[in-house]
């Protein structure tokens, strides 16, 4: 219900029958009489309402007679409308088929709590009610007056709330936004009240031409109609939208030179061969490895990946070319394949080019039957490992090439990190920017902003799009500027989870654990995001790896973990991953629903009324919102829980 397609009688705007009884004409008083019977408090009324409201004869009985006549009408007009009035001797009612008419599925979005269901309701709101009507008495004219001042009302009320609903995490869609805003003036083109929601919306999502666009309309609406210009209230809301305007995403490559990206060249593969053994078949599928490895690291653009066709002609010493004049390698991989007791091992070396230094070695195995099977993990596992190396030998050149202190607010702020209160991520963001002052080039600190901003977000209560919106914007920079940096891709894919764009997340999720299988600081957010998804357990199992990794771990990891406990029912666990925290603020919602899910309801209610205190202007339902859940049914058992704790 609530579809278009759903209305078969429209009293919202011009009065119209969609499918009406073949040539018979459905009477002006019978919309009258749908109007006053949709509007009645249990969608009934008695006879002699309804006949004082719709005649002004000077008897009662001639009015009633006029109503059993227009009822008889009404049936037959609305023959295609199953059980459109229902009536006895004494009163009469919608039957069932009056929950096609406009009006009532307006009602029905406008109490939904859905915001979808809310739009559509919304979108059937054409116009005033019962617009152009004539031959009304004085009595039906007062009551129209009054339900078209409340519907009104109901109306911009629904359209605030809805545009609120929509922009909540800085990701609706230009048709919603225009479609509520293209029914906001069509009903009343000079509330400038409604210019200044839709402005707000608008600078919300991050839409700041259509903010202007709005406002210069407004102005010469003013302007001709009434030679005024806009209250100071509504300049005051566009300035302020129009700040947010710095946190856009810059153009990385705007007035920046080309940066010299490093040259990684694989060189040929050897085979170790022990005595009395030959070199078998299996130096063709060693090379064909190879090439697959350099082909997937041609999809970073922070360096360069030579072809093998080419680097496998060049002769080299313990993997140095002996004339590196045309490749001009900076950075070269070269291996061999060796046997061991029980496996064969693929060995692989990095090393930089200016003066041998061996960056990075690794050992993969080859045995043909688990090669064969893997071969692509394989490839990726490698690719992944030579991309961190050149990135990490990067950042440690930019240390040594005097961009120290840049590198030392870097850290500053990772310390700060250590605890999620909001000071503490204030002043994190604070060194994070002051590190890109001194270098825009990091990425890293870009992607950190994005960490900072979207766990302020949260602690805010979920109640500001524009935070999720410059996280999003600050990751993708990040992911720009150094393509290889695997936490620019977690947070991308953190950021766009709690914007509830759930496809792009999972794809950034998988890039960014392509890229940094062994972090630490991935694990936990992926495992973060796949309970979000509804897979709890999977998500356990990576927080567990996580801690493995970091068991001196932060406050966000315990918050994370805390969070995947409660999805998986295990609510002593949630409260313990809680008390591991240095500042329980953060996870006071979800010790208020893990001990009222335990029966422990006193406590449950102490935390309560802290959550109450923290976050006055939010209830259960709104709380539970914050959290991204892919499933509207993985967020239930939060909002019972705070319930029961009284929130």
């Amino acid at each position: 219900m609530g579809l278009e397609s759903d209305i078969e009688i429209r009293l919202l705007g011009l009065p119209e029958l969609l499918r009406p009884a073949g040539g018979v004409v459905f009477p002006a008083k019978g919309f009258q009489l749908l109007a006053l019977l949709a509007r009645a408090p249990a969608k009934r009324l008695t006879r002699k309402e309804l006949a004082s409201l719709l005649w002004d004869n000077d008897t009662e009985a001639a009015a009633l007679g006029n109503l059993r006549q227009l009822l008889a009408r009404v049936r037959k007009a609305g023959a295609a409308h199953e059980n459109l009035i229902d009536a006895d001797t004494k009163t009469v009612a919608l039957g069932g088929g009056g929950a096609m008419i406009d009006l009532n599925i307006f009602e029905i979005g406008y109490r939904s709590g859905s915001p979808e269901q809310a739009l559509r309701g919304l979108m059937l709101f054409r116009g005033e009610l019962l617009d152009g009507i004539t031959d009304v008495t004085d009595a039906f004219s007062h009551w129209l007056t009054l339900e078209r001042t409340a519907l009104r009302e109901r109306f911009f009320a629904a359209a605030s709330s809805i545009l609120i609903e929509l922009t909540r995490y800085g990701r609706a869609t230009d048709q919603d936004l225009r479609g509520v805003a293209d029914r906001m003036l069509s009903l009343d083109p000079e509330r400038e009240a409604s210019y200044r929601t839709l402005i707000e919306a608008y600078g919300r999502n991050g839409m700041y031409e259509d903010a202007e666009r709005v406002y210069s309309a407004l102005t010469a609406m003013l302007e001709r109609e009434y030679g005024v210009p806009p209250q100071p209230e509504t300049a005051a809301v566009l300035r302020r939208i129009l700040a947010g305007r710095g946190y856009s995403q810059p153009d990385p490559a705007a007035n920046k030179p080309a940066a010299v990206q490093p040259r990684v060249a694989f060189l040929a593969p050897n085979w170790i061969i022990p005595p009395g053994t030959g070199e078998g078949s299996q130096s063709a599928l060693l090379q064909a490895l190879v090439e697959d490895i350099a082909n997937e690291l041609a999809r970073y653009r922070s360096f360069v990946t030579l072809a093998p066709h080419s680097s496998f002609k060049l002769q080299h010493d313990s993997g140095i070319p002996v004339d590196n004049s045309v490749l001009r390698a900076d950075y070269t991989v070269s291996g061999f394949v060796k046997p061991s007791d029980r496996d064969q091992l693929l060995v692989l070396r990095m090393a930089d080019c200016r003066n041998g230094e061996i960056l990075w070695a690794g050992e993969f195995s080859f045995r043909p039957e688990d090669l064969v099977r893997s071969f692509r993990m394989l490839s990726l596992q490698v690719a992944s490992s030579v991309a961190t190396s050149v990135e990490r030998h990067l950042l440690e050149n930019m240390r040594r090439d005097g961009s120290n202190a840049a590198y030392l607010h870097y850290l500053d702020g990772q310390n700060l990190l250590k605890n999620c209160d909001l000071p503490k991520l204030r002043r994190a963001r604070k060194a994070f920017t002051t590190a890109i002052e001194l270098n825009k080039d990091m990425a890293l600190a870009h992607a950190r902003i994005a960490q900072t901003l979207y766990l302020e977000w949260i602690s805010l209560g979920g109640d500001d799009p524009e935070l999720l919106r410059r996280a999003r914007d600050k990751a993708e920079l990040a992911a720009h500027i150094d393509p290889g940096a695997g936490f620019a891709y977690l947070m991308s894919g953190t950021v766009a989870l709690y914007q509830r764009d759930f496809d792009h997340s999972a794809e950034k999720f998988a890039e960014a654990e392509t890229l940094s299988p062994n972090s630490a600081d991935l694990l936990v957010q992926h495992a973060d995001a796949l309970s979000c998804f509804g897979e709890a357990d999977a998500g356990w199992a990576r927080f567990e790896r996580a801690i493995d990794l970091n068991p001196m771990a932060p406050d966000h990891y315990w918050w994370a973990g805390a969070s995947i406990s409660f999805m998986r029912a295990d609510y002593a666990n949630a409260i313990d991953l809680c008390g591991k925290m240095t500042s329980d603020v953060p996870v006071v919602r979800i010790l208020a629903a893990s001990y009222a899910q335990l029966g422990d309801l006193g406590t449950a209610r102490t935390y309560g009324r802290r959550v109450k205190e923290l976050y006055p202007d939010q209830d259960a339902t709104a709380i539970g919102k914050v959290a991204p859940f892919k499933h509207a049914h993985l967020g239930r058992t939060l909002e019972e829980g705070l319930r029961l704790a009284d929130v």
